[in-house]
């Protein structure tokens, strides 16, 4: 349609310069924008300050342009502005006070809300919403990282102008919209996976468990002789490994912590075999050194997607105390897999009295 218009009703006129170098990245990158609803008058201020790349976030993720204050949001949704209030502190969204700062879509994230409360109660729907608000930020920040590494990076260092720059950020946000339809089925997926390790059990708060932490060894040594990217480069690939080694043996990577991943599983067998790929394939780094773990088996407390107690302290301390390419096991766990050695009896921070554990052979014969 813009391309059968005249130059004297062109709606791009004073929003691209003709005789730039650029000229045809700046009159595709305008007219998506106008035809986003973004305002022409925000596209002109935009386009003299060499910034309309900072429109192309809002027009990609939100199509309806419309903004509320949270009490039109907690009108709309059938929920009090002070409960509308908390729950977008919980998932980590800083308050706009009286300003018309809230996007449209807010309404559906707050009905959804009061609908979870109504079936499970406020508190626990509340701490639901704790853990998808901090899981969607780390899914946030990691997709913003990726674009960063990918392609904003080589596109600044080749110069690109404003312009190039922004419809590269637009072709990549609209990538990004097919994530929520991967998360989608992930969740689904992870909702039977989670289904088949409970078993049917109905006790939430307590449940048995095998757990491990594996540990990258000197990681702080290792840092210092690496720059910024070398580093996230070899802590990916750790990453890369903790999680292909859980799938391939149907273990929960529970989190990764730095230089660490936890996991756990309902049995040590698959667990102490999933442990024992990361330490192997560590092993075989060009970068990271080595690496150790530490697995018990036992009663764990269950909270919010993650598990506590006794167990798990004393996993992350028998990971703290094994030697590079080492896994030590406590003795419940070691009975469970019988394939053990005595490592020893050792004093761990937390534990009165000293501790047995077991040396895990298929980790020393790696």
């Amino acid at each position: 349609m813009i391309e059968s218009m005249t130059a004297d009703d062109d709606p791009l006129e004073g929003l691209v310069d003709p005789e730039a170098p650029d000229a045809d990245a700046q009159r595709t990158l305008a007219a998506f924008l106008l035809g986003r609803g973004v305002p022409v008058d925000d596209v002109r201020a935009a386009h003299r300050a060499g910034s309309m790349t900072t429109l192309v976030g809002g027009a990609v993720l939100w199509p309806d342009l419309d903004r509320l204050t949270v009490a039109e949001v907690a009108e709309r949704s059938g929920v009090t502005e002070e409960m509308t209030r908390r729950v977008r502190r919980i998932l980590g969204y800083v308050d706009p006070g009286d300003e018309a700062l809230c996007r449209s879509r807010e309404v559906d994230m707050i009905s959804a809300f009061a609908a979870g409360a109504a079936l499970f109660g406020e508190e626990r729907t509340l701490q639901m919403a704790r853990v998808m608000g901090t899981s969607t930020a780390a899914i946030a920040e990691a997709a913003i990282s990726l674009f960063a590494g990918a392609l904003s990076a080589p596109l600044l260092d080749a110069g690109a102008t404003d312009a190039e720059y922004g419809l590269a950020a637009r072709d990549a946000i609209l990538a990004f919209e097919y994530v929520s339809v991967a998360v989608d089925v992930m969740l689904r997926l992870h909702f039977d996976r989670a289904t088949a390790r409970l078993g049917g059990e109905v006790t939430v708060d307590q449940l048995r468990y095998a757990i491990a932490f594996v540990d990258v060894v000197d990681s702080t040594v290792m840092a210092r002789g690496l720059d910024g990217h070398q580093l996230a480069v070899a802590l990916r690939d750790f990453d890369r490994e903790a999680a292909e080694a859980a799938g391939r043996h149907d273990v929960r990577l529970v989190k990764l912590i730095g230089d660490g991943a936890m996991l756990a599983a309902r049995a040590v067998a698959p667990l102490a075999l999933a442990a024992g790929e990361i330490v192997a394939a560590v092993d075989k780094h060009p970068v990271l050194r080595a690496a150790k773990g530490g697995l018990t088996f036992g009663d764990v407390a269950v909270h919010d997607g993650d598990y506590f107690g006794q167990v798990v302290n004393l996993a992350a301390r028998a990971s703290s105390a094994a030697a590079p390419g080492e896994i030590l096991l406590d003795a419940e766990a070691a009975r469970e897999i019988g394939a053990v050695e005595r490592a020893g009896t050792y004093d761990l921070k937390g534990f009165a009295d000293p501790v047995a554990l077991y040396r895990l052979t298929i980790a020393a014969d790696r």
